[in-house]
């Protein structure tokens, strides 16, 4: 029973991932105004580097959890390491970011490419005011 719930949460948490990154997606879309053209090149790029980003992403938090880390009773040696490990995954990130930078820019005039990061930003904070949002209407109709 207890492998049957945990399936069926992994799936159902799998869905709203699946459907935010359709949200991210059509959001960048629209703000970006693609061209029939730019967007036959564009989206398997973007794609991809979402792809790369989640995993990167995946990696970082199976290697790394922040959330579970005791700097309590770790040495200096430890914290060191946990140092190094975090700037790692960062440069990693960075990596990521310019390599598909440069990919972008090869399907989108310099602009557009700009607009990536920035509705990237925009779309974030759309999808934290819109969940505070139903937090909010949750606690107005559970009183």
């Amino acid at each position: 029973m207890t492998v049957f719930a945990a399936t069926v949460f992994g799936q159902e948490k799998e869905k709203k991932k699946d459907k935010i990154r359709a949200a991210k997606i059509e959001f960048i879309k629209k703000k970006l105004a693609l061209t029939a053209d730019e967007e036959k090149k564009f989206l398997p790029l973007y794609t991809a580097f979402l792809d790369e980003n989640d995993a990167l992403r995946t990696s970082m938090k199976k290697d790394i959890n922040l959330e579970e880390v005791d700097l309590t009773f770790m040495s200096d040696e430890e914290c060191e390491k946990l140092i190094n490990e975090i700037s790692a995954l960062k440069q990693k990130e960075v990596d990521l970011i310019k390599k598909y930078t440069a990919e972008f820019k090869k399907v989108l005039p310099i602009k557009k490419v700009a607009m990536v990061f920035k509705a990237e930003h925009e779309f974030r904070r759309h999808l934290v005011k819109e969940l505070r949002g139903r937090s909010k209407k949750m606690r107005e109709h559970s009183k």
